[in-house]
């Protein structure tokens, strides 16, 4: 599993072994088996017995888990856990700590994705990002809103494109940057029936430089793989820059009345790459 680049990520509980194939066969890039919020706590042991003798019958890095945080009770024996062959990473709630994520990191020999969703967590965010072992950070905006005493979910028809995060946001997708890691993903967008929400909200979190959304039930994940698939407009866009690029040899060039130059042509290419990946019938 090539954790750079995962773009849906659907979560399904650890107490319900009947939904790991579905979830396995939904479309999505990748699978996180939630042993935190998804399990209640008289539930955590024996869902996490259940999840171990699953593992031993699946691939090689082909799971990822969830476990509980640092500070709880189940820390220990899920880290245990994740040392299994088929799990692929280590997903990590309420990442705050740089310290302890470079020693989960040595526990589990597993890469780590941790969710950035606390003031702590983006007062470490750098340090976070820098940590060996780090390989994506994933945003907990539900987690976030409560740390920070926010009105979240707005009141209907209020922040419709979630202005009230985009500081956090930026900040996840410029300290990515800045470590050298893979572009974050986005938090969910907790609606389940909303197919044109969630496609908007997941090309708004492109827009912003996310590289991937978290997704919690599999209906979301065919609107999320449209929002991901340039538009014809784009694609179109995209080749007469390429075109104009190819006849200047690589200087700038005005293209239909603007400018293009080395970022723009760049922008351009990325489209037609992901043009590819997305083939049109």
């Amino acid at each position: 599993m090539n954790l750079s680049t995962l773009q849906t990520l659907l979560f399904v509980p650890a107490n319900r072994p009947d939904r790991f194939a579905k979830a396995q066969h939904s479309g999505a890039d990748a699978v996180i088996i939630d042993l935190e919020d998804a399990v209640s706590t008289v539930g955590k042991d024996s869902a996490r017995a259940t999840l171990a003798a699953w593992l031993d019958s699946q691939p090689p890095a082909s799971v990822l888990i969830r476990i509980n945080g640092t500070d709880t009770p189940w820390f220990n024996n899920d880290t245990r856990l994740c040392r299994s062959p088929a799990v692929a990473a280590v997903v990590l709630p309420k990442a705050d700590d740089p310290l302890a994520l470079a020693e989960l990191a040595n526990a589990t020999d597993k890469p780590l994705l941790p969710f950035i969703e606390s003031a702590r967590a983006f007062a470490n965010l750098a340090e976070i990002a820098a940590t060996r072992g780090v390989a994506r950070l994933l945003f907990g905006k539900l987690d976030l809103a409560v740390d920070l005493g926010m009105d979240y979910p707005p009141p209907a028809g209020q922040d419709p494109h979630e202005m009230a995060f985009l500081f956090a946001r930026s900040q996840l997708v410029l300290a990515s940057r800045a470590a050298g890691l893979a572009a974050p993903i986005d938090a969910i967008y907790p609606p389940i029936d909303d197919p044109q929400g969630i496609k908007s909200y997941a090309q708004r979190g492109l827009q912003l430089g996310f590289g991937g959304i978290l997704l919690i039930h599999p209906k979301q994940v065919p609107p999320v793989l449209q929002a991901y698939q340039p538009s014809t407009a784009q694609i179109t866009w995209a080749r007469q820059i390429l075109a104009a690029e190819e006849a200047s040899q690589g200087a700038v060039v005005a293209v239909g009345g603007a400018m293009a130059d080395a970022p723009v042509m760049a922008r351009a290419r990325r489209i037609i790459e992901l043009s590819d990946a997305f083939p049109r019938a």
